[in-house]
């Protein structure tokens, strides 16, 4: 056989054997990413589907409070505060921009609802509004089945963390069909032991939410004095 011949030959079992190793430890590594993947989405998907179920229980009470405090970038502040017993409901929102504070009281005595509005300049009511009060524990993992569940677990990201005092979980950018995503940030802390969400942090947005259930004063539905307000006709 001539010298180069075999040379060939070796420098071609060389370059296969090599080529084989290359291969190999590309499978090797595809596999590990393979395995942190499957291992990241699957603890996800376990943690956000108990986060779901421990919350129906919630939604399911008549008898409620529920305060919502929302900051923005600007100085803007909004406290909502609303209280629900059985029919009976009632919802506070005072907005507080630039030194100003501006107050909508809407009360729902399961016939009827009145709304009072105060303001730096004026105080006006709406007797028998068309308004309506739609408020509850939104759940911001909500999905509309398991598969939308396991897609939202590919990309969140969750950690550990302790809120108030209150063990939790910090999610950021699960994204669900069921509420309006921002465009930059999407976190939000989860209480563990209830699913109930703490903390939101949207965009340039922060709310803050405290739950109390089945300890509702029959008292908070009393209309403010009716006379102290000026009659505003319904649009």
């Amino acid at each position: 056989i001539p010298m180069c011949a075999f040379e060939r030959s070796e420098k071609g079992m060389e370059f296969f054997m090599n080529n084989k190793k290359a291969v190999k430890i590309a499978g090797i590594i595809l596999m590990i990413i393979i395995a942190i993947f499957l291992i990241h989405t699957i603890r996800n998907y376990v943690i956000i589907s108990k986060l779901q179920k421990q919350l129906v229980k919630y939604q399911t009470y008549q008898s409620y409070f529920i305060k919502t405090k929302t900051t923005d970038n600007k100085g803007g502040e909004v406290i909502l505060s609303y209280y629900k017993n059985k029919d009976k409901e009632v919802a506070i929102m005072e907005r507080k921009l630039n030194g100003e504070v501006t107050k909508m009281s809407m009360y729902n005595n399961g016939q009827r609802i009145d709304v009072f509005y105060d303001t730096p300049t004026d105080k006006t009511v709406q007797i028998d509004s068309k308004a309506s009060m739609i408020i509850n524990s939104y759940n911001f993992l909500e999905t509309d089945n398991n598969w939308q569940t396991f897609l939202g677990s590919i990309f969140a990201r969750i950690k550990n963390s302790e809120y108030n005092g209150k063990k939790c979980y910090i999610i950021n950018d699960f994204k669900t069909p069921m509420f309006m995503n921002g465009t930059e940030k999407n976190e939000y802390y989860i209480e563990k032991d209830t699913g109930l969400y703490l903390k939101a942090i949207v965009d340039e947005q922060t709310s803050e939410r405290e739950y109390d259930f089945n300890n509702v004063d029959d008292s908070i539905f009393i209309e403010p004095d009716i006379s102290q307000y000026r009659l505003q006709e319904n649009n």
